[in-house]
């Protein structure tokens, strides 16, 4: 062509290029189709008079033809996100639930290059003085990334559906944990205390805890607890720590932090989440500040399977429609998620036996009774509880919990954990620091403990997990009550001959806490790992 201006369909320039330049365009254009298939339709631009198809071309580097193809792609990938979203359940189990916890990212589309962004020929091509090559017009070029972006999609849907069906009769039970400490620091020196564990209270046939007589609801402050022989147990909250009783059995794990550089961010993004709850519920009229429970004053929320008090079976907690939706909310957030499986990894650590039992037990329980439901997906523990905002316990003992069993606590807030937020272990005659961030197991089913108060202005979250022992004597009884096998004919022998001798079953749960001299032996013995 011997002009610089290029001839569009609908647009007039030079009187020599008007008719080859259009001819060539229109039969380029006319063979394309729209994506239902229809043919492109030129008639009425065409039926114009000449006069209204003289304009003067102004270039821009903008392709049309590329905003088209993003839009379409971003089309399908919402339509396709949308079907996965309906195919697959809330709770559906991902890669990361177990082991890593990253964020749930699309499949990025394959970019157009600008050779293939548009299919009309670009104003270089019609100018002879230009040093670049014109690019050959490729009727199904944009169509090609389409296609393979939506083949990518697609296979990630499958890939989804896949890890549904191989993990859909699945349990925290099944998996093997590997219970190695993979961070830097090193645990400190362990902590001796002047008292056994054996001297616990517990009830008759050592499933729970004994029923204390006139329970303190109110505080302990730090001085309080001094003057009454206590001593404090200094803690960073990253390096972990164990308390030893006067039998070497570890009785206390201070677990401290995982080796990672965003774990302050994971429980930063927790905290907001029980923060969001709490006005919520408050926003909601479901809950009022100042209300006092037996554990305090703050909001606990709490989901999970248990067992006790007048159920007759065990079940899903039940609550209403809106703590429901409240509480479906927090379990997916994926911090929350984080802190329950390192809580879990804890006892696997520190307490393989009680770790193995755990399993042995809990996995039974939810084959025999399918209709339970399991709170986390990384985490063996069958119920949690979110103390949302102002979470300082009253002192208290657990005594519905399996009182030789463990319960995490992981702390978080803003708080100075020098001046308050610590926990104390009564019988123990302990106070021992809690920062935020950090996790703690104790036996909260035998040993009465609670928190100081935090300072004016602080705030502090705290979250357990926990398992009650109703659900461990109920297996053990051939999934039933105390009350169902009595009444059966010989239903006392069986009960007698299970239990043994009083005292006898306590003293076999004692036997599942690790000596520290032994630990590295239960390792072999539990996961045959050196």
């Amino acid at each position: 062509m011997d002009t610089t201006e290029t001839t569009f369909p609908g647009f007039q320039t030079q009187a020599d290029a008007h008719s080859q330049g259009r001819s060539t365009v229109l039969a380029e254009i006319m063979s394309r189709r729209t994506r239902s298939g229809a043919q492109f339709s030129l008639y009425e631009l065409l039926q114009l008079p000449d006069a209204l198809r003289h304009f003067q071309v102004i270039w821009t580097k903008i392709s049309l033809d590329a905003l088209l193809h993003d839009a379409i792609a971003d089309d399908d990938r919402y339509a396709a996100e949308q079907d996965a979203a309906n195919s697959l359940p809330e709770d559906a189990w991902e890669d990361e639930d177990e082991d890593n916890v990253a964020s749930d990212s699309a499949l990025p589309l394959t970019p157009l290059s600008s050779s293939s962004s548009s299919t009309l020929p670009s104003p270089e091509a019609s100018r002879p003085t230009s040093p670049q090559a014109s690019h050959p017009i490729s009727p199904a070029g944009p169509h090609i990334s389409i296609d393979k972006s939506r083949a990518r999609l697609q296979q990630s849907l499958r890939r989804a559906r896949r890890r549904q069906c191989q993990h859909a009769g699945a349990t925290p039970y099944d998996k093997q944990p590997d219970p190695r400490y993979s961070q830097s620091h090193r645990e400190q020196e362990a902590h001796t205390v002047h008292f056994d564990l054996a001297t616990a209270p517990v009830a008759a046939g050592a499933w729970v805890g004994r029923q204390r007589a006139n329970a303190k609801r109110r505080l302990c402050t730090l001085p309080e607890l001094l003057d009454e022989g206590s001593e404090v147990l200094e803690w960073n909250g990253r390096n972990p720590k164990l308390i030893l009783d006067a039998e070497g059995r570890i009785i206390a794990i201070l677990l401290g932090t995982p080796e990672d550089e965003e774990w302050a961010a994971v429980i930063e993004d927790a905290v907001i989440a029980m923060a969001r709850a709490r006005h919520e519920a408050l926003r909601r009229g479901k809950w009022r500040v100042g209300t006092i429970h037996r554990r305090g004053t703050y909001l606990p929320v709490r989901a999970g399977v248990s067992f006790g008090g007048s159920q007759k079976k065990p079940g899903n907690l039940c609550h209403t429609p809106f703590i429901q939706r409240l509480i479906q909310r927090l379990l997916r957030n994926k911090s929350i998620r984080r802190i329950t499986g390192f809580q879990s990894m804890g006892l696997a650590l520190y307490a393989p036996k009680l770790y193995r039992y755990y399993c042995k037990v809990l996995r039974a329980l939810f084959r025999k009774h399918p209709n339970l439901t399991h709170t986390f997906r990384n985490s063996i523990f069958p119920a949690v509880t979110l103390n949302c905002g102002d979470a300082v316990t009253f002192e208290h003992c657990d005594i519905f919990n399996l009182v030789h069993g463990f319960c995490p606590i992981t702390s978080g807030g803003r708080f100075n954990h020098v001046l308050g937020g610590h926990i104390y272990l009564r019988q123990l005659r302990l106070i021992i620091q809690f920062p935020s961030g950090a996790t703690i197991l104790i036996p909260s089913g035998c040993l009465d403990h609670g928190n100081t108060p935090i300072q004016t202005g602080e705030t502090r979250y705290s979250m357990t997990q926990y398992a009650a022992g109703g659900l461990f004597r109920w297996a053990a009884y051939g999934f039933q009550s105390v009350k169902s096998l009595l009444a059966q004919p010989g239903g006392e022998d069986v009960k007698n001959a299970f239990d043994g001798v009083p005292g006898s079953r306590w003293k076999w749960g004692l036997d599942l806490f690790s000596k520290y001299d032994e630990l590295l032996s239960n390792h072999v013995d539990i996961f045959q790992s050196s």
